[in-house]
């Protein structure tokens, strides 16, 4: 009779499936753009629709038929009225958890994104593994490209985030810049444009990694691209086998690629005569990506020479991203994280006047070290084996 008692009072305990929901009735987000619209916000969400997975792939938003997606979007005094207001039009409950990206419209991240973050920071089902992405533009146009590539946008953003860094940012990694003293973040920054014209003549838009985007404290200050932004993520150890055009050595300034196989980078500052010095030391391994010019890279010495031109050309980069984060009084790199670690009694004593005064006019040297380790499975030019079968 007590194990009776016992079992009965153990079933009870069990939660059993009471609250239960039918994926039938869930609506699975998988993108959200956010805009700032109006003196409040626009949000802008991307369902993928599970039964035209399989089928044919589309793009756009609001119909369903052969498209693998969904768009719903609604406007909002906050934030989270938006998004109550998406679901009054939909008739399956909004869901988080498999929300892979966070599109920022370009105004919204000038203006600061903080009371964006509020909401969606304090909500369990939020997972902080998603993408934060800065649309150049509205966020809304971003998210509902074609993107023919891919079965979703949100998708080919994913996969946009994760080429852009060697560590890619997600919402965590942001945060933690974000609240960091002495370092402030950066974020892929994105565009829509249209693709090539196809053999239908079907204008068709997809989505172009634009750069980086670099905050002061949360709010946008400027956005590096090409070049520039190579020289950022060089910087910071975040490159991912990005080319660089090297100039020949001597007369004859025409450019090899190289391409950055591998580097790392450190960051040591200095306390000199009362000031800050910084130097930036990288190491970096490069394979020879082109070389169309009759120079010979299996002379040593001239390898030598091409290997400390590649040098010079890297420092040339970083420095221009370091200039470009100066101006805008923007510490992506985290100068003031590393002087905060080693010099705490300085810090105490500039810290609220570092970002106006003292970050700008901290003095960079940058000390690369290049190794080319890999010329290719054609070794020689063949202009310079055409030149020596034909001297004439």
């Amino acid at each position: 009779m007590k194990r009776t008692v016992f079992l009965i009072a153990c079933l009870l305990l069990l939660p059993g499936c009471w609250d239960r929901k039918e994926i039938n009735d869930v609506a699975f987000v998988v993108g959200t753009a956010i805009d700032l619209e109006d003196g409040g916000y626009r949000s802008t969400m991307q369902i993928p629709l599970v039964g035209q997975m399989g089928g044919p792939q589309g793009g756009g938003g609001g119909t369903s038929g052969s498209k693998a997606w969904y768009a719903e979007s609604a406007f909002g005094r906050t934030v989270r009225d938006s998004t109550e207001a998406e679901q009054d039009h939909l008739s399956r409950l909004l869901n988080f958890s498999h929300r892979r990206v966070l599109i920022i419209g370009e105004a919204l991240a000038r203006q600061g994104v903080v009371p964006m973050f509020d909401p969606i920071f304090r909500v369990p089902q939020n997972r902080l593994s998603a993408f934060p992405i800065i649309a150049m533009g509205e966020a809304k146009n971003v998210l509902v490209a074609d993107a023919p590539i891919e079965k979703t946008p949100s998708e080919l953003l994913r996969e946009l985030s994760q080429m852009a860094t060697n560590d890619p940012i997600n919402l965590r990694i942001f945060l933690y810049s974000l609240l960091t003293e002495g370092i402030d973040p950066i974020a892929p920054a994105v565009r829509k444009i249209p693709t090539a014209t196809n053999l239908k003549k079907e204008q068709k838009t997809t989505i172009q990694l634009a750069g980086i985007a670099v905050f002061k404290h949360d709010k946008l200050a400027t956005v590096l691209e090409d070049r520039v932004a190579t020289g950022l993520l060089l910087a910071m150890g975040q490159a991912r086998t990005p080319m660089i055009d090297v100039p020949f050595p001597g007369k004859d300034r025409r450019a090899a690629t190289f391409q950055i196989m591998w580097s790392d980078s450190k960051i040591r500052p200095a306390l000199r005569n009362g000031r800050i010095e910084v130097n930036i030391s990288l190491t970096a391994t490069a394979a020879l990506a082109e070389n169309v010019s009759d120079y010979d890279p299996t002379d040593y010495r001239r390898r030598a020479a091409l290997e400390r031109e590649a040098e010079r050309r890297i420092a040339q980069l970083i420095e221009e991203a370091v200039a470009a984060c100066q101006e805008h009084r923007a510490d992506a790199l985290g100068f003031g994280d590393a002087v905060h670690r080693r010099y705490r009694g300085y810090w105490a004593r500039v810290r609220d006047r570092w970002e106006d005064t003292e970050y700008p006019n901290v003095k960079v040297k940058v000390t690369p070290k290049v190794r080319l380790v890999h010329d290719g499975a054609l070794i020689r030019s063949l202009d310079l084996k055409l030149k020596e079968l034909d001297p004439s």
